[in-house]
């Protein structure tokens, strides 16, 4: 089991780390595309927008997969990480694209921010090795 661990743990590591990139450039992709909107349609209809809502669910995807990851790893603080990560990328971020609701639109961005900062975090701690010994089987971190 420990030989599968180590591997989900070295998925996990990629996995993360192009998240934290992939926010970085998903805030790029929501000021172009707000920056790019033309005329009186509704944001919903709005193409400049499309590469930001695709890339949004490209990563709602991710974070699922690093939680899986840390299910196979059962490091307790990654499951416990990995699953706010991808409640908020999954449930919060379409739960505040409401643009009819301006004040619970405002929490997009500011979730946005959150994600970007679990997956930055974690992805340090793996590319450090803090988590290698809840990989290696031994006792989860706390």
């Amino acid at each position: 089991m420990e030989g599968v661990r180590n591997v989900f743990f070295q998925i996990y590591r990629v996995l993360i780390a192009l998240i934290a990139v992939a926010c970085v450039v998903q805030i790029f992709l929501a000021g172009r595309g707000v920056f790019g909107i033309h005329g009186s349609a509704s944001l919903d209809d709005q193409h400049s927008l499309n590469a930001h809502r695709d890339l949004g669910e490209v990563i709602a995807l991710g974070t699922i997969l690093v939680f899986v990851c840390a299910l196979v790893i059962w490091n307790r603080r990654l499951i416990v990480w990995t699953l706010i990560l991808a409640l908020l990328a999954e449930v919060v971020q379409h739960a505040t694209a409401q643009p009819k609701h301006p004040w619970v639109s405002g929490l997009h961005p500011v979730s946005g921010v959150a994600i970007l900062g679990i997956s930055a975090y974690l992805a340090h701690s793996a590319w450090a090795g803090k988590d290698k010994a809840g990989a290696a089987g031994a006792a989860p971190a706390g």
